[in-house]
């Protein structure tokens, strides 16, 4: 499981830490079930504080996308990647973010092409 964090990344490193994870469920690196390293374990694997791990699990954890158990498990969640939940999740998200655009002053063609930069950036990496 090959987890990249960038001190140059303006979000905070359990933000970069829980998307990451998620970018490897995406993927299917990690499949539903699959046990996810301590947070200890990760901490001294990635050399970033312990708290550092609990926050991104218990955001993770709080998201739906990982399930923690008893003995510091924590198990992936394919849950939230089935498309009804997806669906409501992101639609959840995108209002906010067209609202944000919105109060902005950007007009629905501006808000378009805001969202092909992002892809465009998105692909290129």
């Amino acid at each position: 499981m090959l987890i990249r964090l960038y001190d140059d990344d303006e979000r905070d490193l359990y933000i970069q830490l829980a998307d990451e994870i998620v970018w490897l469920m995406a993927e299917g690196e990690l499949k539903e079930g699959d046990e996810l390293p301590s947070i200890r374990k990760l901490a001294s694997t990635l050399q970033v504080n312990i708290k550092t791990v609990q926050a991104a699990y218990q955001k993770l954890a709080d998201e739906g996308f990982i399930l923690q158990r008893k003995k510091a498990t924590s198990l992936v969640n394919q849950e939230n990647f089935k498309e009804e939940n997806w669906l409501e999740r992101w639609s959840k998200t995108f209002t906010r973010f067209q609202h944000e655009c919105k109060a902005l002053g950007l007009s629905d063609d501006e808000i378009s092409e805001v969202i092909t930069q992002l892809l465009g950036k998105e692909n290129a990496t």
